[in-house]
Order: structure tokens, then sequence, then C-alpha cells
């Protein structure tokens, strides 16, 4: 067995005991203070955590998913869940990921790798959330594909953030307003007209 492979093997585990650890303080914030009371920064003290990594935040992200009332449309519930990890009171690690120019292969596969685990925690969570504990294809493509919207919205802000404030640092003030922005696009779609202003 070679010297590296118990490191990998420790750190691997040491991660899934931190998400572990932010998903149960999660759930058990929301259920003591209720969703809109609980910060990152309480989840993080509780969990006994002193860094979040944006990795991290996905159980969160679950967790948060999960709260919600089961009547709210899941991408309303999606947005809601995002405000409290890109809010003011949320880590910038989420934020910052995704403002952040991605330079280099390795970085764009990394960013890839990201979304793609919240893409499918994501859709997991959704399918839980509406009781499906057998979902045929059809639930699962929609549970997906809704998703990979939410994702790409918040690519798309992301894009839209860096295009109009260049060279500003992150500023989740004026971040989260375009992820608002963009998850309107999804839940009131307008179709785009030539020569209109908005």
């Amino acid at each position: 067995m070679s010297a590296s492979r118990p490191a990998g093997g420790l750190r691997d585990r040491k991660k899934d005991e931190t998400r572990q650890a932010l998903r149960a303080a999660a759930h058990r914030l929301f259920a003591e203070k209720g969703f809109s009371r609980t910060t990152i920064d309480d989840i993080a003290d509780a969990a006994d955590v002193l860094r979040v990594d944006v990795a991290d935040l996905l159980p969160v992200m679950q967790a948060a998913l999960s709260a919600r009332p089961a009547s709210e449309p899941p991408l309303a519930a999606i947005l809601a869940a995002l405000r409290s990890l890109i809010g003011p009171d949320g880590p910038p690690a989420l934020a910052q990921t995704l403002a952040s120019p991605v330079g280099g292969l390795r970085a764009r596969l990394s960013l890839l790798r990201l979304l793609a685990d919240w893409e499918q925690g994501i859709a997991d969570t959704l399918l839980a959330r509406a009781g499906l504990d057998a979902p045929d294809d059809a639930d699962r493509l929609q549970a997906v594909v809704t998703a990979c919207a939410a994702t790409s919205a918040l690519r798309a802000s992301a894009q839209l953030y860096r295009g109009r404030y260049q060279g500003a640092g992150l500023d989740t003030a004026r971040f989260l307003p375009i992820v608002e922005q963009a998850f309107s696009v999804l839940l009131d779609p307008q179709p785009l007209a030539p020569g209109r202003s908005r």
C-alpha cells in the first residue's frame, strides 16, 4: 500500500465528516431557529467547522432546500435556499467561486465537477422533497433539468457580474440581485423581442 493512499483516504473521510456535520447542524438549526434566521456562520459554529469550503456547502444547500415548504415550486425553493448561501450573511466561498474568472483547463474542470456535484445533489433533494422514493425516468429527468437550469442561472449570473464589475472584488449585494434576475427568467420566461429595451 502506498504512503499517499492512506492520506487520500483520511482527507476524504475528513471531508465527509465535515459535510455530515454541516448537514446535521443545518437541519437542527433550521428546525430550532427557522430557515430565515439561520446563517451560514451559525451552521459552521454549530458544526464546529472553522472554514467552510465551497465544496462543503452542498449539504448545507441540500438542507436549506429540504427546509423549504413542500408546496413551493422547485426553482423558487432553490432560489430561496441559494439566498442563504449568497446573501450578505452567507459565506463568500460560493459566490466568489462563481464570480471569479475561470482560467486554465484544471480550474475549468474543477468548476465543472463542482457544478455536476451540485446538480446531482439538488436533483436528489428535489426528488426526496417531492416524496418520490422510487422516481421513474420522467421524474428523474425533470429533477435533473431543474437542477441544471438552476446552476446555469448561477453561471449566467457570474458571467454578467464579471462583465459589469470588471476587476472589482465580489460584492454579494451586487451579485445576489443578478442571481434573482436570472431565476426570474426561469420562473417567468419572456420571449426575446427585437428592439425591446428593459
